[in-house]
C-alpha cells in the first residue's frame, strides 16, 4: 500500500504588500501541481520579503514542519522562492534532504 506524500506549498514574492494577488495564484498552482501529482498538501507559507533574507516567517513554518517529519516533499515554482542566492539555496537544499524532502516545481517537476 502506498502512502501519500506529504507536501509543503511555499510562496514568496519580493514586495512589501500583495496587491496583484501573486502569493495566491503561486499557491493556487503549487496546489494544482500536487493534485496532479497524487501529493496531499499539509501545510501552506507564503512570505512578503528580499529573496536574500533567509530569517522569514513563512520559511520557518516550513522548517519547523520538516524537522518534525510532517512534510514528505516541498513545492516551490522555482528555487529563486527560497533565494536568490546560490549558496543559501544548495545550504537549504542540503537540509531539505537532509530529512528525505523532495523538493517539486511545477515547471521543472523534480528540482
Amino acid at each position: 500500500m502506498n502512502e501519500t506524500i506529504k507536501a509543503w506549498a511555499y510562496s514568496r514574492i519580493d514586495a512589501p504588500e500583495d496587491s496583484h494577488g501573486s502569493l495566491k495564484h503561486q499557491d493556487q498552482q503549487l496546489c494544482e501541481y500536487a493534485k496532479k501529482m497524487g501529493f496531499e498538501v499539509v501545510g501552506h507559507s507564503q512570505d512578503l520579503a528580499a529573496a536574500y533574507n533567509m530569517d522569514r516567517p513563512g520559511l520557518r513554518a516550513l522548517t519547523d514542519a520538516v524537522t518534525e517529519g510532517k512534510v514528505d516533499s516541498l513545492l516551490v515554482m522555482d528555487s529563486f522562492r527560497i533565494s536568490l542566492d546560490l549558496k543559501s539555496v544548495a545550504a537549504y537544499g542540503k537540509f531539505l534532504q537532509s530529512f528525505g524532502v523532495k523538493t517539486y516545481s511545477p515547471e521543472r517537476g523534480l528540482l
